[in-house]
Parts: C-alpha cells; structure tokens; sequence
C-alpha cells in the first residue's frame, strides 16, 4: 500500500467517523454548559479589558480598534488548549503593541488532542507508512470544525461583555472590532461598536441598496429608522439592537446572527427571510409578520454547525398578534414572551417549543 493509499484509508475509515462524534459531542456539550461557558469567556475578556486599562493609563497602548481571540494551533499540541487575545490599534498589525491575554479554551480543543491521539494509535497498524506529522496535518487542517465552537460562544457572550464598566472604561477608536479566528490569518468579526453614530440619511442609504447587496456586520444599534423598506439584502451579523424599526419591511433577506434586543419592531415584515440565529429578546415584535420565515441552521455541510447553533431568540420579547403561519422557526427559544392572539397553524402545535400557557394565549388557525 502506497503512502497516499494508506493515508486516503486513515482519513475515510477512522479519521472522518472520528470527527463527526467529535464535532456531535462538543454540540451537546456546549448547549448543556452554555451559562457556564460564557462566564468563563466574559472573565477571560473582564482581564484583558484590566491589561488594557492598565496600559493605557500608562500612555502605552493608544485607543483600541482591534480585540483579537486567535487560536494557537501550537497550543493544540503541546497540550496548553489557549486562545490568544490581542488588543490593537485601529492600525491592526500595522501598529503593533504588545498587549495580549489568554483564553482556556479546553473544552473544544481537547477534543481536537483526543483525535490526534487516536490516529496516532491507529496509524501503526499501517506499517510505519503514515508518521505522527502526518496525523497532525489531517486534523490540524479541521480546525475550523473546533474554532466554530468559540465564534458561537463569542457571539452569545459579547452583549454581557459590552456591560461590563471595565469595556465602558477603556479608549476605543471610532470603530472597535472584536474578531475570532487564526492567529494572523481568517477571522470573523463577532462585533463592531461604532463610537461615530451613523446619521439617520446614511443608514437608510445603506438599507436600501439594491436585491443581492452585501451589508454584513454593521451598525444600525439606538436608530430612528420606521417604515424601512428592505428588500433581499444580505445584512448578516448586522447590529439592529434598540432600534425603532415599526412598519418596516425586511423581505427575502439573509439576517443571520442579526441583533435586535429590546428594538420596537411592531408590525414589521419579514417574511421570506433566512432568521438562523437571529436575537429578539425583550423586542416589541407585536403584530409582526414571519411568513415563511426560515430559521433552520444553513450550513456546508453536516459537520459545520455554524450558523443554527444558537437558534432564533424571541424570549421575553412581545409577539402579541405575531403571524407565524408558513414558517420555520421550530427550534426558536420562546421563553417568557407574550404569544396573546399570536397566529399559528394548527398542524405545527407541535413542533414549536411552547409552555402550556402561549399554547392557551395563541390564535390557532387550520389551513
């Protein structure tokens, strides 16, 4: 058996059935410890934000444009599972300052050890043909599969972050971004505080670009903004939080990840819109429209969970007369919103997780 076999055999027959479990069980783990999760992550960045402080009370670090959580494959193998957290300036590496903290990110990384020594065992059975290097590239290159984990958590844990008075305290440059990726290489913007707030004229610009527009990741946060009128934009991980957005129209449109806590959205349409991960807790969704909205999780493939691995928010949020008829939002967290004469089909009772008393408040319509 040639090399190129023996490895293509490793990778189908053990590495591949390995991964997906892995990639299942850090799922379940991370849904069953999420509150614990995210303490850790908010306590991790509470003491970078103090080496921040610290620096900048010593005229050592200017006004910060960049927070970086970048995993460290190194860390993977020598056992020590860390994320590094770096601060910038709006520069990014063009200005480096050295102000970096640490992250324990064991509860994914481990699992990523756990594979490597798998295959470390199992590629013996191959004769000396595959070497431990070799089983080191095969998972290393699926990092990502484990990355995703700790984009997820950033993402649920940055709105406790942003409370902090240590965040309140630091010097931001006009637009701060918080990043989760490789160290030096791909990373995903997770937040963007915008210290400039955007006028009224320019965002509506901005909402009202042509079908197919790309508007990812920005800031539409404390905003006057009724009657928008969006049509098939692409406005994922985009900040709508506190916002006045009644009598709007958000058609057809990819609102991955979007943010709208505590925003007065009564009686806005988003009806064919892709909702995956959307948050709406404590929003004044009254009379609002969810026809055929979709927010199963989208992804490459099966081992990609990202997006759907938070799940649409409505808790505590405000749906009185809300229209659900036609969507898919099986999986959404309805805890503690009022769902009074809020419209469902019959046929779908039971796919929606409802407590007993939404289930008495709703409007109940047959086809």
């Amino acid at each position: 058996m040639k090399k190129e076999e023996a490895l293509q055999h490793l990778h189908d027959n053990t590495f591949r059935p390995a991964l997906a479990e892995s990639v299942t069980a850090l799922e379940r783990y991370f849904q069953q410890n999420k509150d614990q999760l995210v303490q850790e992550f908010v306590e991790s960045f509470r003491q970078m934000l103090q080496h921040i402080d610290f620096m900048q009370n010593n005229q050592e670090l200017p006004p910060v444009g960049f927070i970086h959580y970048s995993l460290l494959r190194t860390t993977v193998l020598d056992g020590t599972h860390t994320f590094l957290i770096e601060a910038y300036t709006d520069q990014w590496y063009w200005e480096p300052v050295e102000c970096y903290a640490r992250y324990d990110a064991a509860w994914t990384l481990q699992e990523v050890s756990t594979l490597i020594s798998l295959l470390d065992e199992r590629r013996k059975m191959y004769m000396g043909i595959i070497h431990a290097a070799d089983v080191e590239y095969m998972v290393l290159k699926e990092m990502e599969l484990f990355c995703q984990f700790v984009t997820a958590l950033s993402r649920v844990a940055i709105p406790e972050v942003i409370k902090l008075p240590e965040y309140q305290q630091i010097r931001k440059a006009d637009r701060l971004y918080i990043r989760v990726g490789e160290f030096k290489d791909i990373s995903e913007v997770v937040y963007v505080e915008e210290r400039i707030k955007r006028e009224e004229k320019e965002s509506r610009s901005l909402l009202g670009q042509p079908k197919g527009t790309f508007c990812t990741h920005e800031t539409f946060a404390h905003m006057d903004l009724p009657r928008s009128n969006v049509d098939a934009l692409d406005l994922r991980y985009c900040d709508f939080s506190g916002s006045n957005l009644t009598d709007s129209q958000f058609h057809e449109c990819v609102l991955f990840g979007t943010r709208w806590v505590k925003s007065k959205l009564q009686r806005t349409d988003f009806s064919h819109s892709l909702l995956c991960d959307a948050d709406f807790r404590h929003a004044d969704l009254s009379g609002a429209i969810f026809s055929y909205a979709e927010g199963q999780g989208v992804s490459a493939d099966e081992l990609h969970r990202v997006p759907g691995l938070l799940g649409v928010q409505f808790a505590y949020a405000d749906l009185e007369g809300a229209d659900f008829r036609h969507s898919r939002l099986y999986h959404a967290n309805f805890h503690g919103a009022n769902m009074r004469n809020a419209v469902f089909f019959e046929k779908d009772r039971e796919r929606f997780a409802l407590s007993e008393g939404q289930i008495q408040q709703i409007e109940w319509k047959t086809e």
